[in-house]
């Protein structure tokens, strides 16, 4: 457990850490001073290249110096963070072919795009947490406790699976946007899992299934860049991206309970055989479902499947529970207030409620008049994203899922507008992170060194910006290794974007670019990505801060970043291998004419 400061040594903490910013901005402000500049770091050697890479990292590695290395709440860290990425951009990478009007109104329109992200964001965190302390406030958590305790033999470690592993899945497949954590992590401490316990248990998951998340749309849309060039094709890209995560999910089970729990959790008899059954169930799901039924439906299928067969393990393996890790269920006396269907509801609303309206609004035409003013059909979801957000679309299913429990509930307007309240008074904070954290993200995007294209309309010089350095830099120095670059630049941009689906758009062309000059396999190197991309999800800062956020822990994301790094970092390592087996041993001929990566394998 981490040590809690006092209060003396955090303001001391605080003093240093703001003196770490400005000696970062001094810094280059000295070398803008000196004549160096973005637009110019190329010409002044090796050191200086060093240099402009860790300046264009600082803005969001700042926020992991405050948090990990200074023991400090990201509510004290992302102000900084945002502050530090206007300087940058005002004076080190700004764009000298703009004046300094036309550079604000930049960083204005992305600061601005920022906080309307963050807006809906917090709109999930605030439903999210809503629902936990419906259910809390209720007593239909106590009834669900009950209930699970007695199909689970009231093991921890068996609850963390069914709930922390498949549940998270089922949800990335069913919406994305951050739900994964924020329906998970706060099930998991309605149980009586530490808040911490259950946030990176929920972050931990989610990393191995985002590449599926909304419906598909983060290797759809993300992907779109092979299809179009005829390198690939959505089928294939989620083929691909299948086997990186079903050896994820195969070895997820095994590290949830090492985190937890240590070792020592698999010291009785039958959890190790329950915990491969779980990881070989939710691994063989992952890749029926990616390569030969639809990408789609792959975390849908493996989360809601997964469940089924984790319950049906219980009969298989007869799992001693050890008493410190006995879930004592509450007592309820006389008759329970409710059935456990009704206990559940809430939940249960969710699991239906927002799987049905995607996929089906997906699939009824709307007309619409085209960009060139003819008249068109789109599918009903992207009318209303349009008219919204995806993530708005979400919150307002989510608010329908909390109004619903009212009456399943029988909870009361009055009850429930306390209960909002007290919600509404804990994202508060969360607002200031995640506004700070989403305008860092989208200044790092604005280009410094603008493209330029000749008179054929030829790109002569490509546009860069801070993330598109950071890649580029990394994808320099990798070479023949560039396999594990792309995992290592996928999870960077996902770290910084905040989205799997951020970091496949952007880096995209870039892998096919580099897998040409090394001729190695395109859609297995973009697919090496999409999986690093999903792994930045677990210690992305806007992320960690949501999930802290629906357990009501904002201002403790430090002690969770501290330990899911760990972990992403053990993932890390293992899909770093596999990207290297996958590109140049095992799959090195996918091409655009399969559907699957087992078409033609030498």
């Amino acid at each position: 457990m981490a040590k809690k400061l006092d209060k003396p040594a955090l303001a001391s903490n605080y003093v240093w850490f703001m003196l770490v910013t400005l000696l970062i901005f001094v810094v280059a402000f000295a070398l803008m001073l000196g004549g160096i500049h973005g637009s110019n770091f190329q010409e002044h050697g090796a050191l200086i290249q060093v240099v402009t890479f860790f300046l264009a990292f600082m803005p969001i590695l700042l926020v992991l110096i405050g948090m990990i290395g200074f023991d400090l709440s990201a509510l004290k860290v992302a102000p900084f963070a945002f502050l530090l990425a206007v300087l940058l951009s005002y004076t080190f990478f700004a764009n000298m072919e703009h004046g300094p009007v036309e550079l604000a109104r930049a960083i204005w329109a992305q600061t601005w795009s920022g906080i309307k992200s963050s807006f809906f964001i917090v709109g999930l965190i605030l439903f999210s947490f809503l629902i936990l302390d419906m259910m809390q406030t209720s007593g239909a958590m106590d009834i669900v406790k009950a209930k699970l305790a007695a199909i689970s033999g009231g093991d921890r470690r068996v609850q963390l699976i069914i709930i922390g592993l498949f549940v998270p899945i089922f949800m990335e497949g069913a919406a994305g946007a951050g739900t994964p954590a924020a329906i998970a992590a706060p099930f998991l401490v309605g149980l009586g899992f530490d808040p911490i316990v259950a946030v990176v248990a929920a972050l931990m998951s989610d990393g191995v299934c985002t590449s599926f998340g909304g419906s598909g749309l983060t290797t759809m849309s993300g992907g779109a860049d092979l299809v179009s060039a005829g390198v690939s094709n959505t089928d294939l890209n989620f083929a691909a991206a299948g086997v990186f995560h079903m050896i994820g999910i195969l070895v997820m089970p095994f590290l949830l309970i090492i985190f937890a729990y240590g070792f020592k959790g698999f010291k009785s008899k039958g959890i190790k055989g329950y915990c491969l059954w779980c990881g070989v169930i939710g691994a063989i799901l992952m890749l029926i479902f990616s390569n030969f039924i639809g990408g789609f439906i792959t975390d849908m299928g493996t989360g809601l499947i997964g469940i089924i067969f984790a319950i049906l393990g219980l009969k298989i393996f007869k799992i001693e529970t050890p008493k410190e890790l006995y879930a004592e269920p509450p007592k309820i006396e006389g008759t329970p207030k409710y059935s456990f269907v009704r206990a559940l509801s809430p939940y249960i609303f969710v699991l239906l409620i927002l799987p049905i309206t995607l996929t089906v609004s997906k699939y009824i035409p709307v007309n619409t008049v085209g960009a060139d003013g003819a008249a068109a059909q789109i599918p009903l979801w992207n009318y209303l994203v349009g008219k919204l957000t995806y993530n708005g679309w979400i919150d307002i299913l989510l608010f329908i899922c909390s109004f619903l429990s009212i009456f399943t509930l029988r909870f009361g307007f009055g009850n429930y507008w306390q209960a909002f309240l007290r919600a509404l008074k804990k994202v508060i904070p969360v607002f200031i992170i995640m506004a700070s954290l989403y305008s860092v993200a989208n200044i790092m995007k604005i280009p410094f060194i603008s493209e330029m294209k000749d008179a054929a309309g030829n790109v002569t010089r490509e546009s860069l910006s801070m993330i598109k350095l950071l890649a580029q830099d990394i994808a320099g120095v990798t070479g023949p290794l560039y396999p594990i670059g792309a995992v290592l630049i996928g999870a960077v941009g996902a770290f910084i974007t905040g989205t799997n689906l951020g970091a496949n758009q952007l880096f995209a062309t870039m892998h096919m670019h580099a897998a040409d000059i090394l001729g190695i396999n395109k859609v297995m190197t973009f697919a090496a990505s999409n999986g690093g991309g999903s792994l930045g999800n677990m210690i992305c800062p806007n992320n960690v801060t949501a999930a802290c956020a629906t357990v009501g822990i904002t201002g403790e994301e430090n002690k969770v970043m501290k330990r899911v790094i760990v972990m992403f970092l053990i993932t890390f390592v293992i899909y770093a291998i596999l990207s290297m087996l996958f590109v140049y041993a095992i799959f090195p001929h996918v091409s655009a004419e399969m559907t699957n990566v087992f078409g033609r394998m030498a």
